[in-house]
């Protein structure tokens, strides 16, 4: 699990928030999430497609704070994988940082472009997302490409061993889930 470079998310059918993570060159999911209704802090839960037991958490430490974070866990082990929170820049165009264990900022989700972000909020919510990863020092990581379906659905492409590809994927259903995108 996460040995590729390519992922797939595809959020399924239901009333809740709930996603499929596939694996490129598999046809199963390797991972299925959802999140928790009625909550105050945010709580997700994404089990393992094969045995069903869960496999990562992802949870916030305030109640409806738009700049929480948005923490990852490795629920079998107890480590964190990370976390991913909205920049301060979010304002006209999604910006989410993928911060590390310690906290440190090893990457930004970035929307496209400002043009693209503006026809989303203003004309159509049918145009669909992209975003860049691009490190610190500003080398690209990968791109995260929504393709237009019904539900949402995201391509995403790793370059290189930059970043932890539990933490790109994992990030990229917390914004979707986030922005109701």
């Amino acid at each position: 699990m996460f040995d590729a470079r390519r992922y797939e998310v595809r959020q399924k059918l239901g009333i809740r928030t709930r996603y499929n993570v596939y694996e490129e060159g598999k046809d199963d999911p390797i991972l299925q999430s959802k999140q928790k209704s009625f909550r105050l802090k945010e709580d997700f839960r994404f089990t393992d497609a094969d045995t069903g037991e869960e496999a990562f958490r992802v949870t916030t430490g305030k109640i409806l704070d738009i700049n929480a974070a948005y923490d990852i866990e490795d629920s079998r082990t107890g480590e964190p994988v990370g976390a991913v929170k909205r920049s301060l820049m979010s304002f006209f165009k999604h910006e989410y940082q993928l911060l590390d264990p310690d906290g440190n900022v090893v990457a930004t989700m970035t929307e496209d472009n400002h043009l693209m972000a503006l026809l989303r909020r203003k004309v159509t919510t049918l145009v669909p997302f992209n975003y860049d990863i691009v490190s610190p020092n500003g080398e690209k990581l990968g791109d995260v490409s929504e393709q237009f379906s019904v539900r949402d659905k995201y391509t995403i492409d790793l370059y290189g061993d930059d970043i932890d590809p539990r933490l790109a994927v994992i990030g990229t259903v917390v914004v979707d889930a986030i922005e109701g995108n």
